[in-house]
């Protein structure tokens, strides 16, 4: 009698009445309670209900019957998984293996889980030891592969989605995520073979369209990109990142009615932090506010210091104004302000913990642009107001620390810290090849723990850099910023130091890559953001030595 209700509830779930099978199943289990196979099928009917509470009864209930079972354990880790408990997740995963070495499904979602708790280690070790069971799963290389490119071994991950495009070639993830780590080591020819390959496999495939068009971009080919951006938009018209990212086609060409407008879209980018206030509420229309007016700073410390600077722009715009900024810069936008006889502006330490809310209107300091910065004349208006230092006798031994070097000061910064942008950097050993050795001093401005690096490229050569121990030039704005001020001359790559340099007004070379960011434009050796600059461009991708022998060619003519 059991076997055939038992059976008849099977039948409705496999036929995709949930709500029957359900019922009925619930109506035998009140005759059999400690039935193993019943409980066992409520779970999974339940789980299919998305009822997780309910399905953890049912296994937990098969575990009091029989505490051996793999297939208990492993459907516990799903459960746990879909509630976001990672933790009891892992625990299960790991007792059905434990249970059942042979458990294969097991192995690849304890790895799933260990990478979304960030265990990317522990995640190899499962992934490794299950292709050592089972060497012809293209799941396993493809999981692997992920993890290997988010520890950044980007050749060990290609040579994984190779190993998985063996056993399975129609799998469009796959040659998609190999074409994001193909990007990330410069190989652009062979991403965009591989997104094409993705989007040949999945036709409608718009994420692959929207990172042709960011490859496109960064190649300068920018009818090619909108027309892989509009082919993303086309296919899903609410995938706003597109948007987002044509922004930076018109803003690179100085376009900047139509980028900012684009630029607004910033917000649905995977990349971007989420706002930290409610975009929807009470947002400046960019009229003038009786009240107290929030603009926050968005995004990096480099960011803080671009658009910070239209702050001064909104003096005549609001009663009051409050400007949430990275704390490390307050002194230096109070300075800025005071400077310029702006006095209703209070700069305050952005917090996220801690948010600011008495205002009547707000808005982030990336959506000053669209008010200020709609044209050349617009931007030339403000970029030409520069930071200041004020209260010199605070930095004596900065004083005396420069003291000790004679001749033309020049100060450098190499690397970003951010690690999806490594095209950024340059070598600071081929830096200092092309830098005089007489009559010059070199001061280091870099931040981040860099003196094994300095030491092995002044044992390599005749240089010395010279560096201020006191100083923190991550975490002390205020004495990097007096250093810098005090130099002839910076040479730096796009980063904070960069931003911070040319905000003074100081004389400062910038090495870009190709695909440099949209604050330095398309072309030329000037920039409208920061009349100071000297850009100095590649113009080939990761191709410094142009660079670096026209920084020569303006160094020896400044020091003649």
């Amino acid at each position: 009698m059991f076997q055939t209700k038992f059976a008849d509830c099977v039948k409705l779930f496999h036929s995709g009445d949930i709500v029957n099978a359900s019922i009925k199943g619930k109506n035998l289990i009140s005759q059999y309670p400690d039935n193993y196979e019943l409980n066992k099928f409520l779970g999974i009917v339940s789980a299919h209900s998305s009822n997780f509470d309910e399905a953890l009864i049912f296994f937990n209930k098969c575990l009091g019957i029989n505490n051996e079972s793999s297939d208990i354990y492993f459907n516990l880790g799903l459960i746990y998984k879909k509630k976001g408990l990672l933790e009891d997740s892992e625990k299960n995963y790991r007792q059905a293996i434990k249970l059942n070495p042979n458990f294969l499904d097991s192995y690849i979602n304890l790895g799933v889980v260990l990478e979304q708790q960030d265990k990317y280690n522990d995640c190899l070790n499962i992934l490794e030891e299950f292709i050592k069971k089972e060497k012809n799963s293209y799941k396993a290389y493809f999981n692997l592969a992920n993890i290997l490119a988010k520890l950044d071994r980007l050749d060990e991950s290609i040579d994984s989605y190779n190993k998985a495009l063996k056993i399975n070639n129609n799998q469009s993830e796959i040659f998609f995520n190999l074409a994001l780590v193909l990007k990330k080591i410069g190989n652009y020819d062979d991403a965009i073979i591989n997104y094409k390959k993705a989007i040949k496999l999945k036709p409608d495939y718009f994420r692959a369209y929207n990172n042709l068009g960011v490859i496109f971009s960064d190649l300068r080919k920018f009818s090619e990109a909108l027309d892989f951006f509009e082919k993303a938009l086309k296919i899903n018209p609410d995938f706003l990142e597109a948007y987002y990212n044509e922004s930076f086609i018109f803003l690179l060409q100085n376009k900047f009615i139509e980028g900012w407008q684009r630029y607004e879209f910033r917000w649905t980018s995977e990349d971007q932090i989420k706002p930290l206030y409610n975009l929807n509420e009470n947002i400046w229309d960019g009229k003038f506010l009786n009240g107290t007016l929030l603009v926050w700073s968005e995004q990096g410390i480099g960011d803080h210091l671009f658009f910070g600077r239209m702050i001064q722009c909104l003096k005549d715009q609001a009663k009051k104004i409050v400007f949430t900024v990275d704390k490390r810069l307050i002194k230096l936008f109070q300075n800025f302000l005071s400077n310029l006889g702006v006095n209703n502006i209070e700069t305050i330490e952005h917090n996220k913990n801690n948010l600011f809310v008495n205002f009547d209107k707000h808005v982030p300091a990336g959506s000053l642009g669209k008010f200020f910065a709609k044209s050349d004349q617009e931007i030339l208006k403000f970029s030409k107001n520069n930071f200041v230092i004020n209260r010199s006798e605070d930095y004596e031994k900065i004083k005396k620390f420069l003291n000790n070097f004679k001749g033309f000061k020049i100060g450098l910064s190499w690397k970003s810290l951010n690690k999806n942008e490594k095209h950024r950097n340059i070598s600071l050993q081929k830096l200092v090849s092309i830098l005089p050795n007489q009559n010059c001093s070199l001061i280091n401005l870099q931040f981040g723990d860099t003196a094994e690096e300095i030491s092995k490229v002044e044992n390599n050569s005749l240089v010395k850099i010279h560096s201020l121990k006191d100083i923190d030039n991550f975490n002390n704005i205020d004495e990097l910023s007096f250093l810098i001020n005090s130099l002839d001359l910076v040479i730096t790559i796009q980063n904070t130091t960069a931003h911070l340099s040319l905000g003074f007004q100081k004389k400062t070379f910038i090495l870009l890559p190709t695909n440099s960011r949209w604050h330095w434009g398309v072309s030329g050796e000037q920039s409208i953001w920061y009349p100071a600059a000297q850009i100095f461009r590649q113009s080939k991708y990761n191709h410094w030595e142009d660079v670096l022998n026209n920084v020569k060619i303006s160094l020896n003519k400044l020091l003649v």
